[in-house]
């Protein structure tokens, strides 16, 4: 967690890090400001010390509602360096020279953030060619931050939660959508008799998120039959709601402007379900039942894949551990953290060696694909470890495979 960051960074063997760009869906600044609304800022953290934000002055006052110790670009004489350089580019190397020296930065830094590759490249090396006292590094696979997203603190936990509640009103609400309608030829209808399609659909979640001051930032999933054996087809907006057909919808808002997220999948299917549908709705859901039933503080992620597999390889499926590359059955791995970003620590996956371990918050997302049948199938719910190791759904919303329409008269 947050608290972890002086730790992780004397581990790493770094003397100082920097986070660089916008807040907006960057996950380290929004990280370390506590999601202040900053617009560009350059953050400098020592070990042992309250990180340093330098930003415009038109936003110190949002800058300030971080915590952090609060500069901006005038302190730091932007414009004298734009006149000595006669570019902003340079002027902004010059500036973050400035600010290493008059806060004695030496040693080995390292650098998160975001940026263009060939701007970044051409930044960092410039940096270590003004900088012959300092070390530029970055880290790849597991960062400091993936370290210390992987559990929450009460502060997080308390927005996750707030999340979670708001997404499943979404998806209650979508189901009323749908509900409200009635079916004509095994189509839905909406009250003038034109049918109903997936794109309106779309419009009125997105609509309701808002409402409840979430967005949709990596998009929608609602995807009905050959679609929704294909894990991420997001469903086309053009097609026409059917009964009979499997519906995968997976819902991921996170808070507007880029905050925290929730994820959560249903499968529903309007009016009635096929009997191969109902049959491996039933497996998945003994997939689902037999790893949470398992959960338990201190286990490898791995091991719950490797029963998601156990269980749908029994029932007769390939899974990507028996058939490597299958695109039928089961075929992604069985849940991810989440937090500031939709992916992230702990992996339910194969040669996982992560740990559930109190703070955490992931998903449990078992699925059957089988796109030339015209269908797929997939649940997902959202878990917290508390405190006493227990877990605990941020997910309650029904997981009824059906939802009943009324025919037209």
């Amino acid at each position: 967690m947050k608290s972890d960051l002086d730790l992780l960074i004397q581990e790493r063997g770094f003397d100082a890090i920097v986070v660089m760009g916008s807040a907006h869906e960057n996950p380290a600044m929004a990280y370390i400001t506590g999601g202040a609304k900053i617009s560009s800022a350059f953050i400098l953290k020592k070990p042992g010390e309250t990180a340093l934000l330098i930003c415009s002055s038109m936003e110190r006052d949002e800058a300030a509602k971080s915590g952090l110790r609060i500069a901006t670009f005038d302190d730091y004489h932007f414009l004298d360096h734009v006149r000595a350089s006669g570019n902003r580019f340079e002027a902004f190397i010059r500036l973050y020279v400035e600010v290493f020296q008059r806060n004695n930065v030496s040693g080995t830094v390292s650098f998160y953030g975001l940026g263009s590759p060939g701007t970044s490249y051409l930044l960092l090396k410039r940096l270590q060619e003004l900088l012959p006292g300092v070390t530029i590094t970055g880290e790849t696979e597991t960062t400091i931050f993936d370290r210390a997203y992987a559990t929450k603190d009460t502060n997080e936990l308390i927005q996750i939660r707030d999340v979670a509640a708001r997404t499943n009103r979404v998806m209650a609400e979508t189901v009323d959508f749908l509900k409200s309608h009635r079916a004509r030829a095994n189509r839905l209808i909406r009250g003038n008799g034109s049918p109903l399609t997936i794109g309106e659909v779309r419009q009125f979640i997105n609509r309701r998120l808002m409402e409840q001051g979430l967005e949709a930032s990596e998009g929608i999933i609602f995807a009905m039959g050959r679609d929704g054996g294909v894990p991420h087809s997001r469903g086309e907006d053009d097609q026409v709601l059917e009964t009979g057909r499997a519906i995968v919808f997976d819902l991921f808002p996170r808070q507007i402007g880029g905050g925290y997220f929730h994820d959560m999948t249903r499968t529903f299917s309007l009016g009635y379900a096929t009997p191969e549908v109902e049959h491996a709705y039933r497996q998945v859901m003994q997939a689902f039942d037999a790893v949470v039933n398992d959960l338990s503080a201190g286990e490898r992620g791995e091991h719950y894949q490797e029963l998601t597999c156990d269980i749908f390889e029994e029932q007769g499926h390939p899974t990507i551990r028996s058939k490597p590359g299958t695109t039928d059955g089961y075929i992604h791995n069985l849940g991810h953290g989440l937090g500031l970003e939709i992916h992230s620590r702990p992996r339910l996956a194969m040669a996982s060696d992560e740990v559930l371990e109190p703070g955490q918050v992931f998903t449990v997302e078992p699925g059957l694909y089988y796109p030339e049948k015209g269908f797929g199938i997939r649940v997902e719910d959202t878990y917290v470890v508390e405190a006493d190791g227990t877990f605990t759904s941020l997910t309650p919303y029904p997981k009824d495979l059906v939802i009943p329409i009324q025919d037209a008269e």
